[in-house]
């Protein structure tokens, strides 16, 4: 898990100086370690479900967790997309949020993040779904931070039943 660093301090996003992650795309350059959480992180979704990336920061990794699950993959946009829109290759069903292969309403779907601090992204990418008959309750993230634990009942309350992560930063050095 070499996501975490104790070898330099960083600012998050209050300006709070400390240890901790960097920035955890930087292990797509570093195969073994991408394989790993690709590994671990494709161990937490059940069984029968697609996957779905909440934003575009997930993509890479929802992509090699649905090919080493064999499954399908949705991929969730922060900012809709305005130009050849279509979900499924449907303009009629043209969300500008998503792309991918349309799946049929009410398949089992899991939501896949790099890490959860607001929560706002599971609960974006959840709604943007749920306007196709994709109802993700379960999620999975590299990292749980600490602003993340002030989002648990905010979670909830949108539906989201479990989120599994590899590290909480609490348990990270510093």
């Amino acid at each position: 898990m070499r996501c975490a660093s104790d070898e330099f301090e960083l600012r998050d996003r209050e300006g709070r100086t400390g240890r901790g992650f960097t920035n955890l795309k930087r292990i797509l350059g570093r195969p073994a370690d991408f394989a790993f959480v690709v590994e671990q992180l494709a161990r937490t979704v059940p069984a029968g479900h697609a996957v779905a990336a909440c934003d575009e920061g997930a993509w890479a990794l929802t992509g090699a967790i649905a090919l080493k699950l064999g499954t399908p993959a949705v991929l969730v946009r922060r900012a809709p997309k305005t130009y050849f829109v279509s979900y499924g290759d449907d303009p009629a069903i043209g969300d500008g949020r998503l792309a991918g292969e349309r799946l049929p309403p009410g398949t089992p779907l899991h939501l896949i993040d790099d890490l959860v601090f607001s929560g706002q992204t599971l609960r974006s990418a959840r709604e943007a779904l749920k306007q196709v008959g994709l109802d993700g309750r379960t999620a999975s993230a590299i990292l749980w931070t600490y602003g993340a634990d002030a989002a648990k009942e905010e979670l909830a309350t949108a539906g989201i039943t479990a989120i599994t992560c590899l590290i909480h930063q609490n348990l990270l050095p510093g």
